[in-house]
């Protein structure tokens, strides 16, 4: 019997302090109404691991770097729409009826269109968007706080892995 590289052959398990694997369950009694249970598959592997605590730098930064792309993102999908908007002459006709609601002591028929800096709208929405990426971020890490404090007193969360060999 030959062994490649694709079909690589050991001996022995690979033992991980991490990985254990569960003893297979004792095979039900017989029954004819029942369903057949499904059979477990020997490449497959479990554990339980129980997530204790949450670094609460670690959320921060992470919070912190998922919030700030995701604020980068929206605000390039509002420039992109604000460009269209704008080629489209829909933005020239906002400003002229803004105009028109600003100026109402020169009366209706007088409207002068108001400016619509884009410039200026999108340094402050980046600005704005900074802001709450760092309120984000800080709610991130208190709701890390929260987990930690309530992990101590139930024992926190189990979860269980299951990786599939093939």
């Amino acid at each position: 019997m030959t062994t490649t590289a694709d079909d690589p052959i050991t001996e022995q398990p690979l033992s991980d302090p991490i990985d254990v694997e569960l003893p297979a369950s004792p095979a039900p009694p017989a029954r004819t109404t029942a369903p057949a249970r499904p059979v477990r598959r020997v490449n497959s592997r479990r554990t339980r691991v129980t997530v204790r605590r949450f670094g609460l730098f670690s959320v921060f930064k992470f919070a912190l770097i998922f919030c700030f792309c995701a604020m980068v993102v929206g605000w390039l999908a509002l420039l992109l729409i604000y460009f269209m908007l704008s080629a489209a002459g829909v933005t020239d006709t906002v400003a002229y009826w803004i105009g028109c609601v600003i100026n109402t002591d020169n009366g209706t028929k007088n409207c002068v269109a108001a400016g619509i800096d884009g410039v200026k709208l999108f340094t402050w929405l980046f600005g704005a968007g900074v802001v709450m990426a760092i309120a984000a971020s800080l709610l991130w890490t208190f709701v890390a706080l929260i987990y930690n404090l309530i992990a101590d007193i139930v024992g926190g969360v189990e979860v269980v892995l299951a990786e599939k060999r093939v």
